[in-house]
């Protein structure tokens, strides 16, 4: 569902300079990467845990039904 939200031309402005700053190409984008940073939510709880192993199925997994 989208939406429309008023906006005063100085606050576009900024918010164009930050869709480079955080390398977005959206508003919905900025305003996502935004919330998570101020919300300090971990990237873990959007499946992306940068520090996890990939995962590998065992040979004793792999099986014939």
């Amino acid at each position: 569902m989208q939406t429309t939200i008023p906006l005063e031309k100085e606050t576009v402005q900024v918010l164009e300079k930050l869709k480079s700053k955080y390398n977005v190409s959206s508003y919905d984008k900025l305003i996502r990467e935004m919330l998570e940073k101020e919300m300090k939510v971990p990237k873990s709880l959007f499946g992306a845990h940068p520090k996890m192993k990939q995962f590998k199925r065992d040979k004793e997994d792999l099986h014939e039904l």
